[in-house]
């Protein structure tokens, strides 16, 4: 990628849009694999997901660097367990993070009634409270691997959503990807344009789409208990959901194969504290009780813990 792209779609005031310049043989190969991804949109998801499976065992086995990141945040988050329980997980979490990209054709074409035979949601009726309360609401979603699908799933249910993302690199699969999840209703927001734009659509009615789980940095931060270790998390969103007159509802998306649907499940509305680390902490408690039964659905990837009291880099 060159670095004009990395400084066109990092750059304020940045908004996806097409450019005649897509069609250049530098694209073709992101084009050929959008064409195999539609081609997949219309196999047997069962063929699919099987498939999927052997592919992401043998994606486990080579990619290093995820890998490592992935055994080293399991190797803190859970001390308890064995280095062949954490293995496995680490297996299982590439068949499912295959499972969801081979389907990400299905999500971006399909109609809104398939999506909505392929999915469940387990705890709407805290979404619908909230509504008839005539509340706005922020949802709080961990990164599962299905986090894009649930959004989209949810457009339509009538349920549009605004928030805020880091842009792809390469502004073609940023356009293609914006637009994607944007079918149904809802705004993307570039993080680098700041809050203001996401709140302001949460005020006037979209639910947001809030991702709790990313480490930005010490002095942004609060560091709380985060399963077996503690973690670097931001404590504002007490605070943003006053700004937007919302109340705060968790959600996690999970892909499950063997049922074959995508699964929402969702709690009631979170009493957040004026303490920051207080109102960090409940954050965090969430993500651990989705997280705890199905530990493969969680995007373990990340450097979730690169934040450590001592300065340390555990990554290396």
């Amino acid at each position: 990628m060159s670095e004009k792209n990395k400084r066109l779609t990092a750059r304020v005031g940045y908004e996806p849009h097409f450019s005649w310049s897509y069609l250049l043989p530098k694209y073709w190969g992101i084009w050929l694999g959008i064409f195999v991804l539609l081609i997949f949109a219309f196999i047997p998801f069962r063929l699919r997901d099987n498939l999927a499976a052997k592919l992401g065992l043998v994606i486990a086995k080579y990619a290093k660097k995820p890998r490592h990141k992935a055994r080293v945040n399991l190797q803190y988050c859970f001390p308890q367990w064995s280095a062949e329980q954490r293995e496995k997980v680490i297996d299982d979490m590439f068949i499912t993070v295959t499972q969801v990209m081979l389907g990400i054709g299905e999500i971006a074409v399909r109609s809104k009634a398939h999506l909505q035979r392929r999915s469940v949601f387990f705890g709407i009726e805290h979404i619908q409270k909230a509504k008839e309360q005539g509340y706005n609401i922020i949802l709080m979603v961990p990164h599962g691997w299905a986090i894009d699908a649930s959004g989209i799933i949810l457009h339509t249910h009538g349920m549009p959503m605004t928030s805020m993302y880091n842009p792809h690199r390469n502004p073609l699969v940023d356009w293609l990807w914006t637009i994607t999840r944007e079918r149904f209703g809802g705004k993307m927001h570039a993080r680098q344009n700041g809050i203001k734009p996401f709140l302001n659509m949460v005020r006037k009615g979209d639910m947001g789409y809030y991702l709790p789980d990313e480490d930005y940095g010490a002095q942004a931060s609060e560091f709380v208990d985060f399963f077996a270790t503690y973690k670097a998390t931001l404590p504002g969103l007490n605070k943003m959901a006053k700004l937007a007159k919302a109340v705060v509802i968790p959600m996690f998306p999970r892909y499950n194969a063997k049922a074959g649907r995508y699964e929402m499940e969702i709690h009631p509305a979170m009493e957040l504290s004026e303490e920051p680390k207080q109102s960090a902490r409940s954050m965090n408690a969430e993500i651990e009780s989705f997280v705890s039964p199905a530990p493969e659905q969680y995007v373990w990837i990340l450097r979730l813990l690169k934040t450590r009291k001592d300065g340390k880099d555990i990554y290396q």
